[in-house]
């Protein structure tokens, strides 16, 4: 059975690894800004664009929106630049601008639906010489040492305009809305899992599932395994997956990979048990044992059964992405 939410050793160990990764990735990046986002061959200062100030506030629709204020003064008027809003390096939403004649820029973008999260986003910035006109085109290759035509689309990191979406209060509702649903659902899980090594161990004693001539009560068995667990997890296979569509989770999908996976965990042991179930009682195991319709029982693990430490790992994971059980 799945231990209770609470971390113990191993989940302190864990923390002090993320710790370590996390100084690691800090330093890392400090280096490339000191290396320069600058792309000169000796780090010299070549930034294309420069971000003045980026603003983000609501709509009365409550959606969130960017005004963004720059400049990019190297590039001819015309140029259109792509704005690659990122979160760890994965895309969530394109912008682009045009610059105009003086090439200082101010816009404002009403992003697509966006929870509040403590996660940082940034911007990387591409000019991609196949989306100019023939004239700006032109401008460009005028001036190869900044548009080298081997580095093209020219790509830069905005490390240093680093910003996050939501207010501090909007931040620590939606983070413990999302606390609230990951260790509802391991949890949940867990309970299922208990409950079906609890019901066979009655049904070997004698206490439940049994006819009245004390053999095996199938009909009984299958009542609560088809409608009180199969049916239950795939519930929550399906809810977990439609999670990967929700924009509350674009900061968590590593998570829900991690809740999925134990999902299809439990889902291996419950129905592995329960057809381990029949064989002690000398009977061939139910199809909706060995083959269940609708629900994923094809861990990683292969054909191993995973253990108690294995659902384990998985739950100190998702705490660890979530910051449940972790001081601040």
């Amino acid at each position: 059975m799945i231990h209770s939410p609470n971390v113990g050793r191993s989940l302190k160990s864990a923390v002090c690894l993320l710790t370590l990764s996390v100084l690691m990735l800090f330093t890392a990046n400090n280096e490339l800004c000191a290396q320069g986002e600058g792309r000169g061959p000796n780090g010299e200062d070549m930034r294309l664009l420069e971000f003045i100030r980026i603003d983000v506030s609501k709509d009365d629709k409550g959606r969130y929106e960017l005004d963004i204020q720059g400049k990019a003064l190297k590039m001819p008027g015309g140029t259109k630049v792509d704005l690659l809003l990122t979160w760890r390096s994965q895309l969530i939403e394109t912008l682009t601008i045009t610059l105009p004649v003086n090439r200082k820029f101010r816009e404002t973008f009403k992003l697509k639906a966006l929870e509040p999260s403590s996660h940082k986003y940034m911007f990387r910035s591409v000019v991609d010489p196949k989306k100019q006109t023939s004239k700006v085109r032109k401008e460009l290759e005028k001036n190869d040492e900044w548009f080298p035509p081997a580095a093209a689309p020219w790509t830069e990191f905005h490390f240093d305009n680093e910003f996050v979406i939501g207010t501090a209060e909007e931040i620590a509702a939606a983070k413990k809305l999302i606390q609230d649903y990951f260790v509802t659902t391991y949890s949940e899980l867990a309970k299922l899992d208990g409950v079906v090594r609890k019901g066979i161990a009655d049904c070997t004693e004698g206490l439940e599932y049994r006819l009245s001539s004390g053999d095996f009560d199938e009909k009984e068995w299958r009542k609560f395994m088809d409608k009180k667990v199969i049916s239950v997890l795939v519930d929550y296979q399906e809810e977990i997956i439609k999670g990967f569509n929700d924009p509350k989770f674009v900061a968590y999908r590593l998570a829900l990979s991690h809740l999925r996976d134990l999902s299809v965990a439990v889902s291996k042991r419950t129905t592995h048990e329960s057809a381990k179930l029949y064989r002690a009682e000398g009977l061939s195991p139910s199809k909706s044992d060995l083959k269940p319709e609708k629900l994923d029982v094809k861990v990683k693990s292969g054909n191993r059964v995973p253990r108690n430490s294995d659902l384990n790992n998985l739950v100190e994971k998702i705490n660890q992405i979530i910051g449940y059980g972790i001081e601040e």
